[in-house]
C-alpha cells in the first residue's frame, strides 16, 4: 500500500532569516513487475530528518506520479536554500547518458519510455545543486533485476554530480543508516562512508561536507521552545485540523504558527472541495456537477464530475427525415451578445503565440487546458476560471491585461523558462559531444538555441564515419575485456571519444578495487594508472 506524506519542522534556532533545510525519503520495496527490495524501510532516516529540523517529504511503494510529486518539493521557491538530503531506495535503470529511479508501476520500459515510468537522476541532482552548505543524494538497491526493453540496463549508470552535491550508493540498509548518521551534528560524509565498506561515494564527492553543524543546542536544558517543538511534532504527525488548532490555541505566536495556519488553510480548501462534491452527488444534476467543476476545475473529484455529466447529458436525437423543401423567408441571425469581460480580453489583441504562452503557463500552474494550441476552447476557459477563482479575481473565464502579467510572473516563479530548459538540456546532452547526445537534443528542441550547432556537428560526424566505426569497435573490445588495460588503451586512442567519460569512470573503479585484468595490482601500478 503506497503512501506519501509531508512533515514540516523548523531549525533549532528559530527566525525568519534562517535557511530552510529539506529532505526527501522514498522507500520503494514492492514493485508490481519486479522482485521486492529487501531492507528498503527508511523510517529511521525520515525520523532523523524531522528531528534535525528538515522539511521532510516521505513516501513508500510509490508509483511514478507520486515519486515526481515528492521530489517536486525540492522545486519550491527558497530565497535562502539550506542543506538538502535525498534518500531513494528502490530499483534503478540506466541507458544513454542518464539513470532513472523507477516507480513501483514500471512495466518493462525501454529507453524512450524510461522517463514516463521513472524519475531521471540528472533532474534530481539539478534540483539539489543550490543547497548550502551542500547536498547528499543516497541511492539504495540490490543485485536483483527488473525486466526492461531495448536500450536500458539494470542498476545506476555513470553520474556527473554538479558541484556541491555528493552521491553515495550501496544496499538499502546501508544507505538508510547513512542518511540517519549524516544528520548527527558535526558528522562528515567521509566519516559515514568510511564506517561502512558497503557504501561507495561517487567521484567528485565532498568527504568533508557536514550537513548539520555541531552546536551548543544539543546540551541545552529543556524549556518553552522544546515544548513548542514537541507539540508541533505531534500536530504534524496527526496532520488534522484539530491538531493544528490545538497547537495554535496553546502557541498562537509559536515557532510554527505560520506553518500551522498555512496547513489549516490547505486542509480547509480540501474539505470545501469534498463538501461541494457531496452536494453535487446528492443533487445528481447537470447544473450541480457544472457548478462543482466551475469552482474546482482541478478538484479531487473533477474527473468523476465530468464522467457523470457525460452520462446525464441526453444523447443527440436522430436526425428527422428530410421534409419537402419549402421556400422560407430569409432568416436574419441576431448578433451574438458579447460580455464586457470578453470585450476587455479582445482589446488585448492576443496573437496565436500569446494564447499558446498563456495555455502553457496555466498548465505549469496546475490548471489543465488540454493542450497548448493557441485556441481558447471550453477547457482553456475552465482553466482560466479556476486560476481567477484561486487568485481572488472575478470569475469570468476571460483575461485582463493585469491578469496576464500576474499569471506570467507566477509561471516564471514556478518553473524555469524554456530558454533555461533548452540551455540546461544542451549541457546534459549535445555539449558533451557524441552522435546520441546531439540527436537527443534535436529530438527535444528541433528549433532550439543550439539546433544549428547540433546539426553541424552531426554532419561532421557523418563525414568522420570511418573513425567513429573504429571508435565503436574499440569501445566494444574494451567492454568485453573489462580491464584497466583495455580502458586505458581505448582512452589513448580516443581521449575525447563518445565513451571517454564512461571509460575513465570504469577504469578508476577497477583501480579502486585493486584489480587489473583478472589479477591484483600493487600500489605503484595503481598510481601509474591513475596519472595516465
Amino acid at each position: 500500500m503506497r503512501h506519501l506524506s509531508l512533515f514540516l519542522a523548523a531549525l533549532l534556532a528559530a527566525g525568519p532569516a534562517l535557511a530552510e533545510n529539506r529532505g526527501v525519503v522514498i522507500a520503494n520495496a514492492r514493485y508490481q513487475n519486479a522482485p521486492d527490495l529487501a531492507d528498503a524501510d527508511a523510517g529511521a532516516a525520515a525520523a532523523a530528518m524531522r528531528a534535525a529540523g528538515f522539511r521532510t517529504v516521505t513516501g513508500a511503494d510509490l508509483v511514478v506520479r507520486d515519486v515526481r510529486q515528492a521530489v517536486a518539493d525540492l522545486l519550491r521557491p527558497d530565497d535562502s536554500p539550506g542543506a538538502r538530503i535525498v534518500l531513494l531506495n528502490g530499483r534503478f535503470l540506466h541507458g544513454g547518458n542518464d539513470s532513472w529511479y523507477m516507480g513501483t508501476d514500471a512495466d518493462k520500459p525501454d529507453l524512450v519510455g524510461a522517463g514516463a515510468q521513472g524519475v531521471p537522476l540528472s533532474m534530481v541532482l539539478d534540483l539539489m545543486k543550490e543547497a548550502r552548505p551542500g547536498a547528499v543524494l543516497l541511492l539504495g538497491s540490490d543485485e536483483a533485476e527488473m525486466e526492461h526493453a531495448t536500450g536500458l540496463e539494470n542498476g545506476i549508470g555513470p553520474l556527473t554530480p554538479p558541484e556541491g552535491v555528493t552521491v553515495i550508493s550501496g544496499p538499502p540498509a546501508a544507505t538508510s543508516a547513512a542518511a540517519a548518521a549524516l544528520l548527527e551534528p558535526g558528522t562528515s560524509v567521509g566519516t559515514v562512508v568510511g564506517a561502512d565498506d558497503r557504501l561507495v561515494m561517487a567521484e567528485g564527492g565532498d568527504a568533508q561536507l557536514v550537513l548539520v553543524a555541531a552546536g551548543p543546542q544539543a546540551d541545552a536544558p529543556a524549556g518553552p521552545l522544546e515544548a513548542d517543538r514537541d507539540l508541533w511534532a505531534q500536530a504534524a504527525a496527526e496532520d488534522t485540523a484539530a491538531a493544528y488548532r490545538g497547537y495554535l490555541d496553546r502557541y498562537p505566536g509559536g515557532l510554527y504558527s505560520a506553518a500551522a495556519k498555512a496547513r489549516l488553510d490547505a486542509l480547509g480548501a480540501a474539505q470545501a472541495d469534498r463538501d461541494l462534491w457531496a452536494e453535487a452527488a446528492a443533487a445528481n444534476t447537470v447544473a450541480a456537477y457544472q457548478d462543482y467543476l466551475a469552482r474546482y476545475p482541478q478538484g479531487e473529484f473533477a474527473q468523476a464530475a465530468q464522467n457523470r455529466l457525460a452520462e446525464l447529458r441526453p444523447a443527440p436525437a436522430p436526425a428527422p427525415a428530410p421534409a419537402p423543401e419549402i421556400q422560407q423567408p430569409r432568416q436574419v441571425t441576431p448578433p451574438r451578445q458579447v460580455s464586457q469581460a470578453e470585450l476587455t480580453e479582445n482589446r488585448l489583441n492576443l496573437s496565436r503565440g500569446d494564447r499558446v504562452a498563456i495555455q502553457r503557463r496555466l498548465n505549469t500552474l496546475g490548471y489543465s487546458t488540454g493542450g497548448a494550441d493557441g485556441i481558447f476552447g471550453s477547457r482553456s476557459r475552465s482553466a482560466i476560471r479556476g486560476w481567477q477563482q484561486r487568485n481572488g479575481y472575478a470569475v469570468t473565464g476571460y483575461l485582463t491585461g493585469p491578469q496576464v502579467d500576474a499569471m506570467r510572473a507566477q509561471a516564471n516563479a514556478a518553473a524555469p523558462s524554456r530558454d533555461q530548459q533548452d540551455r540546461a538540456y544542451w549541457q546534459q546532452t549535445g555539449a558533451k559531444g557524441g552522435v546520441r547526445n546531439l540527436r537527443a537534443y534535436l529530438d527535444r528542441y528541433p528549433d532550439g538555441i543550439y539546433a544549428q550547432t547540433a546539426r553541424q556537428r552531426l554532419a561532421q560526424a557523418d563525414r568522420d564515419n570511418p573513425r567513429r566505426d573504429r571508435e565503436d569497435q574499440a569501445w566494444q573490445r574494451a567492454r568485453q575485456v573489462d580491464t584497466v588495460q583495455s580502458y586505458t588503451q581505448y582512452l589513448q586512442n580516443f581521449p575525447r571519444g563518445e565513451h571517454a567519460e564512461q571509460a575513465r569512470q570504469r577504469r578508476n573503479r577497477l583501480i579502486n578495487q585493486g584489480q587489473i585484468g583478472n589479477g591484483v595490482i600493487g600500489l605503484d601500478t595503481i598510481i601509474r594508472e591513475l596519472v595516465k
